[in-house]
């Protein structure tokens, strides 16, 4: 398994990010019975403002947290999304990977209700990193210092997440 964060890209040199996502997108509303009633790009990958993992981010919304797991294991399985068990508080993420070995992150899907304080949240601070430049210079460092110091990718996540609150004083 591969348990360091991946290398940091700034430019979109190999990975056609806009082009996956628009393939995932039709790929999640595709799904049979699909609950999924939006789809956005979020992250570095979208802007390439800052250096950040080759990691595809998607914000899904759903109508309802039952939704979530109705759309959640056997048909995002089929699709080759798994399911990533961490202590998360009213949404589920579930990644890609580049096989089932490395274990590479190639997609995440961040799964929240529509609707609700935290997916507005997602929405807000994505539109900060990808407009604000001094949010992203300050995101940046302090992404690039927590890798220095926390190479797993739980202890990077749980990190980054830190930031994502400090961030969101800013709206």
């Amino acid at each position: 398994m591969y348990s360091h964060v991946q290398p940091f890209i700034t430019e979109n040199n190999t990975v056609p990010f806009h082009e996956l996502y628009a393939y995932y997108q039709q790929c999640l509303f595709d799904l049979l019975d699909s609950p999924v009633k939006s789809t956005q790009h979020i992250g570095g990958t979208r802007h390439l403002s800052y250096p950040t993992e080759p990691i595809l981010d998607i914000l899904v919304g759903v109508d309802n947290l039952h939704d979530i797991t109705s759309l959640d294991e056997k048909r995002l399985n089929y699709e080759g999304f798994y399911r990533l068990h961490h202590q998360y508080q009213k949404k589920v993420i579930m990644a890609k990977f580049n096989n089932l070995i490395d274990l590479k992150q190639e997609v995440r899907l961040h799964i929240l209700q529509r609707n609700t304080p935290l997916f507005q949240q997602y929405q807000q601070v994505d539109h900060l990193l990808s407009t604000q430049i001094e949010i992203q210079t300050r995101f940046s460092t302090q992404k690039q210092s927590i890798v220095q110091l926390n190479p797993t990718i739980r202890d990077y996540e749980n990190q980054k997440l830190k930031i994502f609150s400090q961030i969101s004083q800013y709206l």
